[in-house]
């Protein structure tokens, strides 16, 4: 497996994050997409390479670069810049996009499912064209279930709206967090298809019941309750072998900076991963 660091666990610039992930050892990161186009247009496409290349970094996976949860005027607007951002990042070897789904919403249901799964179908065709694969991420703590009516917030209902896209490079974001806060089984998980899964989160979760844990509130792996011991041991048995990123949430370790943020977290998620190898 890959490992992979996602910008939310350590805070800081754009600059400062690549260098922190360097200095930590990490292979891969997940970024944005625009500062780099943005460093591509103002330079070059080489030089936009070199922000990775030099630092011998990977960028394994983007975030989707299109508001879709928002007005269908933002909307628009967002996905005429997909073509262009999409192209651009697999010219610099992006294989994968991601983004999250919203579990609740005062909306219709129906009509709130049915914008979108077409709102999403249109993202993913342009990324398909592009040869990435899109995943996305079901939401499960119940503590954000405060609207009218639950939307997807687990792998069941995730894997629903996935076959309703319909399009063959969508699977999932599988998160550790959202894996735990949904009750999900190890079962859930041997149930996959490795090629389902197109990115995977890794984090934990405070000592607390499972229907009051708080999205925002994540630790490094290994330091929560969360058995992440029979979820790789699980993803391990159907082959998955790619990029696993640690995503944290919380205000202590940005806190640090972005270089001791990272460096802690590498060293934690290696700690996790040596105790599996030698399990």
């Amino acid at each position: 497996m890959i490992l992979t660091l996602n910008p939310v666990t350590t805070g800081g610039t754009f600059l400062e994050f690549l260098d922190a992930a360097r200095d930590a050892g990490f292979p891969a990161i997940e970024y944005d997409i625009r500062p780099f186009a943005k460093a591509a247009e103002e330079q070059s496409l080489e030089a936009a390479k070199e922000l990775l290349s030099s630092r011998g970094l990977i960028l394994g996976c983007i975030g989707l670069p299109v508001e879709f949860r928002q007005s269908e005027e933002e909307f628009k607007q967002d996905l005429a810049k997909l073509p262009r951002l999409a192209k651009f990042a697999r010219e610099l070897g992006v294989e994968r996009c991601c983004t999250w789904l919203m579990p609740t919403t005062d909306e219709s249901i129906a009509e709130y499912t049915c914008r979108t799964v077409a709102r999403l179908r249109k993202c993913a065709q342009i990324l398909g064209a592009e040869g990435i694969r899109f995943g996305l991420e079901w939401v499960g703590p119940k503590t954000l279930r405060t609207q009218k009516y639950d939307f997807i917030h687990d792998l069941p209902g995730a894997l629903d709206l996935i076959d309703a896209i319909g399009e063959p490079n969508v699977g999932l974001l599988f998160d550790s967090f959202h894996w735990f806060t949904s009750s999900g089984t190890a079962q859930d998980i041997l149930n996959l298809r490795p090629e389902q899964i197109v990115l995977v989160h890794i984090n934990d979760a405070p000592s607390l019941p499972v229907d009051e844990q708080l999205d925002q509130v994540r630790l490094l792996p290994g330091e929560g309750i969360i058995d992440l011991s029979t979820m790789f041991e699980s993803l391990s048995k159907i082959g998955y072998n790619s990029y696993v990123s640690v995503e944290t949430f919380g205000k202590e370790l940005p806190a640090l900076g972005a270089k001791e943020a990272a460096l802690r977290t590498k060293a934690a998620a290696d700690r996790i991963l040596r105790v599996l190898r030698n399990t």
